[in-house]
Order: C-alpha cells, then sequence, then structure tokens
C-alpha cells in the first residue's frame, strides 16, 4: 500500500511539474507573439507625400509606403539619362538609400523595400545619377 501511495504522489508531483513547464512555455509563446507582432506593425507602417520638381525639373505624382513596398501613383517627370528613386532623409541623397532605376512616364511604378528601415526616412527623391540633379521630392508623412 506504501508502494502504491509512493507511485500516486510521484505521478502527481510530475504531473503538476510538467503542466507548470507547459504553462512557462505558453507565456513565452506569448511573448514571442507580441515581438513579432511588433515586427509586422513595424512592416504596415504607412507614409505618404506629394513630389515636387526641384532644380527647374518637373516630378508630379503620389509616393506611399506601406506593406514593405514603395509605390510611385500618377508618377511623371522630366526625362532624365539615368534616373533613381531613393529613400532619403530631408531629400540627401548621399546618405539616402538607392532603391532601383524609375521610369520617366510609367504612372504606376512599385518598388520592394525589402530590408530597408522606413522609420530612418522622411523623403522620397527622384535623383539623376548620371547628372548628379535632383529631379524632384516627395516628403513623407
Amino acid at each position: 500500500m506504501k508502494i502504491k501511495s509512493l507511485l500516486l504522489s510521484t505521478t502527481v508531483a510530475t504531473s503538476l511539474l510538467l503542466g507548470a513547464c507547459g504553462n512557462m512555455n505558453d507565456d513565452n509563446m506569448k511573448k514571442d507573439d507580441k515581438m513579432m507582432e511588433s515586427k509586422t506593425d513595424d512592416k504596415s507602417m504607412m507614409k505618404e507625400g506629394m513630389f515636387k520638381g526641384e532644380n527647374k525639373q518637373m516630378v508630379e505624382g503620389k509616393a506611399m509606403i506601406k506593406d514593405g513596398k514603395l509605390m510611385l501613383t500618377d508618377f511623371k517627370s522630366d526625362k532624365g539619362p539615368d534616373l533613381h528613386v531613393y529613400l532619403t532623409k530631408n531629400g540627401d541623397v548621399e546618405k539616402g538609400m538607392k532603391i532601383d532605376k524609375v521610369k520617366y512616364d510609367e504612372k504606376e511604378q512599385t518598388f520592394d523595400l525589402k530590408g530597408a528601415k522606413v522609420e530612418d526616412y522622411d523623403t522620397v527623391t527622384i535623383y539623376c545619377d548620371k547628372a548628379h540633379v535632383v529631379f524632384g521630392n516627395a516628403k513623407l508623412k
């Protein structure tokens, strides 16, 4: 009888201990879920702005950052030999991030921002790499 009581006590104690470990893992999983949500929130951040021409160049349209992508809509600009789109802080191309080539006559364009820290930038800049001229900026809000 003493062996059965000892065996039953050990089984109950082990079950409680393992149950407590399971709850600890659930708490850790909840923390991990919250961390993933905050990363997702960063990606779902939305900023947008309207282009204004600079340096006697014409650039028009809207720039929008959403879901890790930069989208240009109703876009058009003066023709340039080597136009690129940059993410910049106050239009500073030197410290900006070059995204890709941009087509001056294509109204809708989308660029993947994978790896970009969008929160570090406040402007989308259209820049001619060959002529070293800013064609236009869209201040993001």
